[in-house]
C-alpha cells in the first residue's frame, strides 16, 4: 500500500492515544511519581510509566510459588526453633509486660502473614518480615529476660531459624 510522504510524517508524529481500559487502569493506580520509559527506535514517542506507591506495591499479587515458600518456611523453621528450645530455667517467673506485648504482636503478624499467603498478596511478605524480625528480637532477648539463663546450641539454631525467615521474607519481597 503506497502512502504519501505527508501521511508518513503524520503517522510518525502522532502520539499514542489511550484507550478506555488504559485510562481506567491509570486511574486505579496510586501514582507516587512518574518516570519516562525510553522510546525504542521506531516505536514512537516515550510514554509515562506510572510508578506505584508503597501501598500500591504491597497490594500487588505474588506468585503461588512465593506464597508456598513463605508458608513452608514458617512451618519448618518455626517448628525447628520450638523443638530445640529447652525447658525454661524458671517456669514460674512472670514475664515483663513488653515481652507479652511482643509475643502478641508476633502472633498477630504471623496470622496476618499466613492470611496474606493464602490470598497471595505482597503484604504477606511484609507481615512475615515483621514477624520474623520480632522472632529474632525475642530470641536475642530470651536469655536477658531470665527465661533461659544458659546459651547453647539451641540458641544458635533458633537464631538461625529466625534469620532464615528474615532472609526468606526479604527475598520474597524483592522477587515475588
Amino acid at each position: 500500500m503506497a502512502t504519501t510522504k505527508a501521511r508518513q510524517e503524520q503517522l510518525i508524529k502522532a502520539e499514542r492515544e489511550l484507550h478506555d481500559h488504559d485510562v481506567a487502569a491509570l486511574e486505579n493506580v496510586w501514582v507516587a511519581g512518574e518516570r519516562t520509559a525510553p522510546a525504542a527506535a521506531g516505536n514512537g514517542p516515550a510514554v509515562a510509566v506510572p510508578r506505584l506507591s508503597r501501598r500500591g506495591r504491597l497490594l500487588e499479587p505474588i506468585t503461588g510459588r512465593w506464597a508456598a515458600i513463605g508458608a513452608v518456611a514458617w512451618v519448618l523453621l518455626l517448628g525447628i526453633g520450638i523443638a530445640v528450645e529447652p525447658p525454661p530455667t524458671n517456669p514460674d517467673a512472670v514475664d515483663p509486660w513488653f515481652l507479652n506485648a511482643l509475643g502478641t504482636i508476633l502472633l498477630a503478624a504471623v496470622v496476618g502473614a499466613f492470611a496474606g499467603f493464602w490470598l497471595r498478596r505482597r503484604w504477606s511478605l511484609a507481615a512475615s518480615l515483621l514477624a520474623s524480625g520480632l522472632l529474632v528480637i525475642s530470641t536475642v532477648a530470651c536469655p536477658a529476660s531470665g527465661h533461659h539463663t544458659q546459651l547453647g546450641a539451641w540458641w544458635v539454631v533458633q537464631l538461625g531459624c529466625g534469620l532464615g525467615l528474615v532472609a526468606t521474607s526479604v527475598l520474597g519481597l524483592r522477587r515475588g
